[in-house]
């Protein structure tokens, strides 16, 4: 497990300025002291990200996401923790060796070591003698041995029980290896879901193992070509994009993410040189899969496969993305079914050729409408011209000058009577849109407002943690003196706090960690006033005494010991002359 000083950790974020990081991802505008940005982290129209230079926090009141520098790169990377650190280490040039990237998440732990165990028990079985004829059929498809270490591809063996009989000897879960599509349970039998198949490891955005497609390779045809391990509390299809964790860095350097279908297709694309290329689970592309691709920031090349269903599939995963503010292009491949085939019949060479000339969405589009129709005729025209006009929604405004002068020019339609058709046509779509609903943030209590002021300059001042101790000591709610205690653990232990550090040591408490971000998004990068800060204990002091008179009357009800209910009686008439 790769481990971080804290030494180190704060080093990292101390010479990281949080606007400068940031700005390598969103458009900021400075407003007085702090800058505004549109927030990726939801369907935000105006800007509502704030980042303070001066607290080295972001934060979006809207969706009530904040943190600190490693936070917004956990976020919007989707990455670990530790990967979050490594990164910022890069942008800033600090020399920060990690061999072994890991996150301090435990959820799902037994599931991830589980799946991780089974994928070195088939990489294992590859490289056996059983595994030759599987080692001789990949070779065939250009896929070495390199390759196959690169993506961990293994081999289930011809046996019902070998991955089972192994778990169960180390003392793994079998119930858990039974829900994770590993094992199969019926009645008193129990078997390997996988026999005889190339297995190949789906990875998270994380770089964890959480399912596995299994290919069958010796020529069955009783059986599927493709199996999938079933959707589990770690594997959700619409939640991957294959070969993500490991293409990530190829993708910035050469500037575009290449989409396929089949993770075959990703794995033979990397072999033959080009590995800034994932692969869909699936022919849809998922929210969760668009927001991902979106997040990169560079072109979007779609090449799926040329058959009839990856054809609707370009047409369908475009119009999706095109309602964002993306750079997308196609390839659409002839003589070969996909991208694998193509290499092997044309050379990669061809390949990289049809890449670097893929075609803009929109030229895509015209041409794909045209389909079915016969443009000299008067009825078929009528229908392609509204169906461009439609596709252009979209689309800026230089592209949608550009195609209605070619629609105007090659069909000789007055190019003022299809602007006023475009013009129409978005009118029509925005009275048909239902309203989106915003995003509003819960409305807190008084007391709870106290709290969080309380907690906030506390993270932000020690002077504001001597004044707790003194003044006050205790909350109400469990997260709320755990969280205090950790900050005057933290203040004791390194002699002073600021929010930015200490957020990161609280990362690994994903409880409290979010209770922090609750506090942040409420607080608005502000820390009150001492007087305003007093006030607040009084708030809560008030509201604990008046909690302890309303348990003292209980008290004094059940108390059947005449003086010790005239003590009793005694402490509330006390506490009520206090409140």
């Amino acid at each position: 497990m790769a481990y971080i000083k804290d030494e180190e950790i704060n080093a990292i974020r101390e010479g990281a300025d949080i606007v400068d990081i940031i700005s390598g991802y969103l458009s900021l505008k400075q407003r007085g002291k702090n800058f505004l940005a549109v927030c990726p982290f939801h369907d935000d129209h105006s800007p509502s990200l704030v980042v303070s230079r001066e607290r080295q926090m972001f934060n979006c009141f809207t969706c009530r996401t904040g943190g600190n520098v490693f936070t917004f790169i956990m976020k919007y990377e989707n990455v670990s923790f530790v990967e979050a650190v490594k990164i910022v280490a890069d942008k800033i040039g600090y020399n920060l060796n990690i061999a072994n990237l890991s996150d301090f998440s435990t959820t799902n732990k037994e599931d991830y070591e589980i799946m991780e165990f089974s994928k070195k028990f088939y990489l294992n079985n590859i490289f056996t003698e059983k595994g030759i004829s599987a080692r001789k059929y990949l070779e065939e498809r250009g896929i070495d041995e390199s390759i196959i270490k690169e993506f961990n591809i293994g081999l289930s063996l011809d046996s019902k029980d070998t991955l089972y009989k192994l778990l169960n000897s180390k003392k793994y879960n079998i119930d858990k290896a039974s829900d994770l599509g590993l094992i199969n349970k019926v009645g008193l039998d129990i078997y390997d879901v996988f026999s005889n198949r190339i297995m190949i490891p789906i990875e998270n955005l994380k770089g964890q193992v959480v399912g596995f497609t299994g290919r069958i390779f010796n020529g069955e045809k009783d059986t599927a070509k493709y199996m999938n391990t079933k959707e589990t509390e770690i594997f959700k299809k619409g939640q991957i994009l294959f070969n993500y964790h490991n293409a990530r860095n190829s993708i910035r350097e050469e500037k575009c993410v290449i989409v396929v279908e089949g993770n075959m297709d990703a794995i033979k694309l990397s072999a033959s040189g080009i590995k800034n290329v994932v692969a869909l689970m699936g022919v849809a592309l998922s929210k969760e899969q668009i927001d991902v691709l979106r997040k990169l920031k560079v072109p979007i090349i779609l090449m799926l496969d040329n058959d009839s269903a990856g054809l609707e599939a370009t047409v369908k995963n475009g119009d999706e993305l095109q309602k964002y503010d993306v750079d997308l292009r196609v390839v659409r491949l002839t003589d070969a079914k996909d991208p694998d085939e193509y290499i092997r019949i044309k050379g990669v060479d061809a390949l990289k050729d049809n890449i670097k000339h893929a075609l803009k969405y929109i030229d895509f589009k015209l041409e794909y409408l045209k389909n079915n129709k016969n443009l000299n005729n008067m009825e078929d025209l009528i229908i392609y011209v509204k169906e461009v006009i439609s596709s252009l929604n979209n689309e800026d405004d230089l592209t949608k000058e550009l195609v209605i002068s070619k629609i105007s020019k090659d069909y000789e339609i007055d190019a003022e009577i299809l602007k006023q058709e475009l013009n129409n046509k978005i009118v029509q779509d925005a009275k048909k849109e239902t309203p989106k609903k915003e995003v509003t943030k819960p409305k807190i209590s008084k007391y709870q407002n106290a709290v969080s002021k309380i907690l906030y300059s506390m993270m932000c001042d020690p002077t504001y943690i001597t004044v707790y101790k003194n003044r006050l000591g205790y909350f109400k709610e469990k997260k709320e003196r755990m969280l205090a205690s950790e900050i005057v653990y933290y203040n004791t232990v390194h002699n002073n706090i600021n929010i930015a550090d200490f957020l990161t040591y609280m990362m690994p408490q994903e409880e409290l960690f979010a209770f922090i971000n609750e506090i942040i998004s409420e607080n608005n990068n502000t820390i009150v006033s001492l007087d305003e800060f007093n006030s607040c204990v009084d708030v809560v002091l008030k509201i604990l005494k008046k909690d302890e008179i309303v348990e003292l009357k209980e008290k004094i009800k059940q108390e059947l010991d005449v003086n010790k209910k005239l003590e009793l009686i005694a402490k509330l008439t006390e506490l009520k002359k206090e409140v």
